[in-house]
Protein backbone atom coordinates (compact mmCIF):
# COMPACT_ATOMS: atom_id res chain seq x y z
CA UNK A 1 0.00 0.00 0.00
CA UNK A 2 2.48 2.50 0.82
CA UNK A 3 4.73 2.00 -2.24
CA UNK A 4 1.59 2.54 -4.22
CA UNK A 5 0.96 5.79 -2.51
CA UNK A 6 4.34 6.48 -2.62
CA UNK A 7 4.46 6.51 -6.51
CA UNK A 8 0.80 7.93 -7.01
CA UNK A 9 1.92 11.38 -5.72
CA UNK A 10 3.00 13.43 -8.00
CA UNK A 11 6.21 14.69 -6.29
CA UNK A 12 6.98 11.30 -5.35
CA UNK A 13 6.60 9.92 -8.64
CA UNK A 14 9.21 13.20 -9.87
CA UNK A 15 11.80 12.04 -7.38
CA UNK A 16 11.10 8.38 -9.02
CA UNK A 17 11.53 9.86 -12.34
CA UNK A 18 14.86 11.46 -11.45
CA UNK A 19 15.96 8.34 -10.15
CA UNK A 20 16.10 6.72 -12.91
CA UNK A 21 16.97 9.55 -15.46
CA UNK A 22 13.83 9.65 -17.19
CA UNK A 23 11.24 11.95 -18.04
CA UNK A 24 8.45 12.51 -16.16
CA UNK A 25 5.88 11.64 -18.27
CA UNK A 26 7.81 8.62 -19.69
CA UNK A 27 8.22 7.14 -15.91
CA UNK A 28 4.74 7.60 -15.38
CA UNK A 29 3.61 5.77 -18.37
CA UNK A 30 5.99 2.66 -17.52
CA UNK A 31 4.33 2.30 -14.30
CA UNK A 32 0.81 2.70 -15.39
CA UNK A 33 1.63 -0.44 -17.76
CA UNK A 34 3.50 -2.37 -15.61
CA UNK A 35 1.04 -2.00 -12.67
CA UNK A 36 -1.84 -3.08 -15.55
CA UNK A 37 0.26 -5.86 -16.88
CA UNK A 38 0.69 -7.10 -13.31
CA UNK A 39 -2.77 -6.83 -12.35
CA UNK A 40 -3.97 -8.38 -15.06
CA UNK A 41 -1.56 -11.29 -14.95
CA UNK A 42 -3.26 -11.94 -11.37
CA UNK A 43 -7.23 -11.55 -12.04
CA UNK A 44 -7.25 -12.68 -15.57
CA UNK A 45 -9.14 -9.94 -16.42
CA UNK A 46 -8.17 -6.33 -18.43
CA UNK A 47 -7.03 -4.66 -15.70
CA UNK A 48 -6.06 -0.81 -16.39
CA UNK A 49 -4.12 1.78 -13.49
CA UNK A 50 -3.97 5.46 -13.91
CA UNK A 51 -1.64 7.41 -11.63
CA UNK A 52 -3.37 10.64 -10.90
CA UNK A 53 -2.14 13.15 -8.42
CA UNK A 54 -4.72 12.11 -5.45
CA UNK A 55 -3.60 8.34 -5.85
CA UNK A 56 -4.09 5.06 -7.75
CA UNK A 57 -6.78 4.36 -9.16
CA UNK A 58 -7.18 0.68 -10.59
CA UNK A 59 -10.10 -0.11 -13.24
CA UNK A 60 -11.32 -3.61 -13.65
CA UNK A 61 -13.13 -4.75 -17.13
CA UNK A 62 -15.35 -7.03 -16.71
CA UNK A 63 -17.87 -8.55 -19.63
CA UNK A 64 -20.73 -6.00 -18.95
CA UNK A 65 -19.51 -3.37 -16.51
CA UNK A 66 -16.07 -1.93 -15.22
CA UNK A 67 -15.16 -1.88 -11.60
CA UNK A 68 -12.90 0.63 -9.41
CA UNK A 69 -10.58 -1.74 -7.64
CA UNK A 70 -9.97 -0.26 -3.86
CA UNK A 71 -6.07 -0.64 -3.02
CA UNK A 72 -7.53 -2.12 0.17
CA UNK A 73 -8.27 -5.63 -1.80
CA UNK A 74 -4.78 -5.71 -3.05
CA UNK A 75 -2.94 -8.58 -0.61
CA UNK A 76 0.54 -8.26 0.32
CA UNK A 77 2.25 -10.63 -2.70
CA UNK A 78 0.32 -8.66 -5.05
CA UNK A 79 1.62 -5.51 -3.68
CA UNK A 80 5.55 -7.53 -3.85
CA UNK A 81 4.93 -8.17 -7.69
CA UNK A 82 3.48 -4.57 -8.36
CA UNK A 83 6.84 -2.88 -6.59
CA UNK A 84 8.84 -5.62 -8.43
CA UNK A 85 7.44 -5.37 -12.02
CA UNK A 86 7.45 -1.60 -11.41
CA UNK A 87 11.08 -1.61 -10.58
CA UNK A 88 11.91 -3.94 -13.41
CA UNK A 89 9.80 -1.73 -16.04
CA UNK A 90 11.58 1.69 -14.70
CA UNK A 91 15.28 -0.40 -15.10
CA UNK A 92 14.04 -1.25 -18.61
CA UNK A 93 13.05 1.72 -19.19
CA UNK A 94 16.11 3.98 -18.81
CA UNK A 95 17.95 0.80 -20.04
CA UNK A 96 16.17 1.01 -23.31
CA UNK A 97 16.61 5.72 -22.93
CA UNK A 98 19.98 4.91 -22.11
CA UNK A 99 20.81 3.29 -25.07
CA UNK A 100 19.46 5.37 -27.60
CA UNK A 101 21.33 8.12 -26.15
CA UNK A 102 25.06 5.73 -25.83
CA UNK A 103 24.91 3.92 -29.52
CA UNK A 104 26.92 6.86 -30.68
CA UNK A 105 29.61 6.44 -28.83
CA UNK A 106 30.29 2.84 -30.64
CA UNK A 107 33.43 3.59 -32.72
CA UNK A 108 34.64 6.35 -30.69
CA UNK A 109 37.15 6.77 -27.57
CA UNK A 110 35.97 7.40 -23.80
CA UNK A 111 38.16 7.82 -20.99
CA UNK A 112 37.00 6.64 -17.31
CA UNK A 113 38.28 5.86 -13.98
CA UNK A 114 38.68 2.05 -13.20
CA UNK A 115 36.20 0.95 -10.58
CA UNK A 116 36.70 -2.72 -10.34
CA UNK A 117 39.15 -5.11 -11.21
CA UNK A 118 38.28 -8.65 -11.22
CA UNK A 119 39.58 -11.91 -12.54
CA UNK A 120 41.32 -9.69 -14.96
CA UNK A 121 38.18 -7.96 -16.26
CA UNK A 122 38.39 -4.77 -15.63
CA UNK A 123 35.19 -2.35 -15.08
CA UNK A 124 35.25 1.40 -15.69
CA UNK A 125 33.38 4.44 -14.62
CA UNK A 126 32.56 6.41 -17.44
CA UNK A 127 33.30 10.24 -18.39
CA UNK A 128 30.16 12.10 -18.48
CA UNK A 129 26.66 11.30 -17.65
CA UNK A 130 26.52 8.39 -18.81
CA UNK A 131 23.49 7.12 -15.75
CA UNK A 132 24.04 4.29 -13.39
CA UNK A 133 22.91 1.65 -15.44
CA UNK A 134 25.89 1.61 -17.76
CA UNK A 135 29.13 -0.94 -17.36
CA UNK A 136 31.94 0.04 -19.10
CA UNK A 137 33.43 -3.45 -19.08
CA UNK A 138 37.40 -4.36 -20.86
CA UNK A 139 38.03 -7.96 -20.95
CA UNK A 140 41.71 -9.88 -20.67
CA UNK A 141 41.61 -10.21 -24.37
CA UNK A 142 41.36 -6.36 -25.47
CA UNK A 143 44.07 -5.39 -22.75
CA UNK A 144 47.82 -4.91 -23.70
CA UNK A 145 49.99 -7.53 -22.36
CA UNK A 146 52.62 -4.62 -21.24
CA UNK A 147 49.20 -3.79 -19.17
CA UNK A 148 47.41 -6.43 -17.84
CA UNK A 149 47.73 -7.23 -13.88
CA UNK A 150 49.11 -3.75 -14.02
CA UNK A 151 45.08 -1.59 -13.85
CA UNK A 152 44.42 -0.35 -10.27
CA UNK A 153 41.37 1.31 -8.83
CA UNK A 154 40.83 4.90 -9.77
CA UNK A 155 43.11 5.00 -12.70
CA UNK A 156 42.29 6.78 -15.13
CA UNK A 157 42.38 5.40 -18.93
CA UNK A 158 40.90 5.95 -22.66
CA UNK A 159 39.56 3.35 -24.42
CA UNK A 160 38.23 1.79 -27.96
CA UNK A 161 34.60 1.48 -27.45
CA UNK A 162 33.58 -1.72 -29.65
CA UNK A 163 29.51 -1.86 -28.68
CA UNK A 164 27.14 -0.63 -26.46
CA UNK A 165 24.50 -3.30 -25.75
CA UNK A 166 21.79 -4.12 -23.67
CA UNK A 167 22.91 -6.74 -21.16
CA UNK A 168 22.05 -7.57 -17.23
CA UNK A 169 23.77 -7.71 -14.37
CA UNK A 170 22.00 -10.37 -12.58
CA UNK A 171 18.11 -9.64 -13.39
CA UNK A 172 18.77 -5.70 -13.75
CA UNK A 173 18.88 -4.40 -17.32
CA UNK A 174 21.97 -2.57 -17.72
CA UNK A 175 24.02 -1.10 -21.05
CA UNK A 176 27.32 -2.88 -21.43
CA UNK A 177 29.58 -0.97 -23.13
CA UNK A 178 32.50 -3.29 -24.33
CA UNK A 179 35.98 -1.36 -24.17
CA UNK A 180 39.05 -1.94 -25.80
CA UNK A 181 42.71 -0.79 -25.26
CA UNK A 182 44.29 -2.88 -28.31
CA UNK A 183 42.90 -1.39 -31.79
CA UNK A 184 44.87 0.82 -33.95
CA UNK A 185 41.44 2.81 -33.59
CA UNK A 186 42.41 3.81 -30.23
CA UNK A 187 45.78 5.09 -31.86
CA UNK A 188 44.67 7.02 -34.16
CA UNK A 189 41.40 8.15 -31.83
CA UNK A 190 43.74 9.73 -29.52
CA UNK A 191 46.13 11.10 -32.11
CA UNK A 192 43.01 13.04 -34.02
CA UNK A 193 42.03 14.40 -30.13
CA UNK A 194 45.13 15.96 -29.41
CA UNK A 195 45.53 17.61 -33.15
CA UNK A 196 41.80 18.80 -32.51
CA UNK A 197 42.28 20.22 -29.30
CA UNK A 198 45.26 22.36 -31.08
CA UNK A 199 42.78 23.09 -33.86
CA UNK A 200 44.69 21.39 -36.53
CA UNK A 201 42.94 19.83 -39.33
CA UNK A 202 45.46 16.70 -39.72
CA UNK A 203 44.02 13.71 -40.94
CA UNK A 204 45.93 10.63 -39.35
CA UNK A 205 45.93 6.77 -40.50
CA UNK A 206 47.04 4.06 -38.30
CA UNK A 207 48.90 0.90 -40.40
CA UNK A 208 50.24 -1.41 -38.16
CA UNK A 209 50.42 -1.61 -34.55
CA UNK A 210 51.72 -4.10 -31.81
CA UNK A 211 49.44 -2.96 -28.72
CA UNK A 212 51.82 -1.95 -26.13
CA UNK A 213 55.01 -1.72 -28.16
CA UNK A 214 54.53 0.73 -31.12
CA UNK A 215 51.81 1.74 -34.11
CA UNK A 216 52.86 2.92 -37.58
CA UNK A 217 51.00 5.74 -38.16
CA UNK A 218 50.81 7.68 -41.61
CA UNK A 219 49.36 11.60 -41.48
CA UNK A 220 48.55 14.70 -44.14
CA UNK A 221 50.38 16.73 -42.43
CA UNK A 222 53.27 18.00 -39.55
CA UNK A 223 52.23 16.38 -36.14
CA UNK A 224 53.60 18.31 -33.04
CA UNK A 225 56.28 16.57 -31.27
CA UNK A 226 54.24 16.92 -27.63
CA UNK A 227 51.10 15.34 -29.40
CA UNK A 228 52.73 12.39 -30.45
CA UNK A 229 54.78 12.14 -26.55
CA UNK A 230 51.21 12.20 -25.25
CA UNK A 231 49.79 9.24 -26.73
CA UNK A 232 52.58 7.60 -26.63
CA UNK A 233 52.22 7.89 -22.58
CA UNK A 234 48.74 7.18 -22.63
CA UNK A 235 49.38 3.61 -24.95
CA UNK A 236 52.68 3.17 -23.07
CA UNK A 237 54.19 2.20 -26.49
CA UNK A 238 56.18 3.87 -29.53
CA UNK A 239 54.42 6.15 -31.86
CA UNK A 240 56.27 6.34 -35.40
CA UNK A 241 54.86 8.84 -37.81
CA UNK A 242 55.52 8.96 -41.55
CA UNK A 243 54.12 12.23 -43.08
CA UNK A 244 53.23 12.18 -46.29
CA UNK A 245 54.14 15.30 -47.78
CA UNK A 246 52.50 15.76 -51.42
Amino acid sequence: MRFLRDISGGADLRAVAEKYELPFDEAKAAIERSISGTLSGVFHLDVECLLTGDGCEIYVFRENRVEMLPMERLKKNVLRAIKYGVVAALQKEATVRGYEKLRYLTGGIIGGHVAVVFEERIFIELDGSVGRLVVGVCEREHQTPKERGLYRTGDYINFYVSSVTPSSNGRVPVLRVSLSRTPKSLTEGLLQRELSEKLLAIRVRCMKRAAGVFSLVEADGRIPGECIKAVSRELKERIIVHFDGR
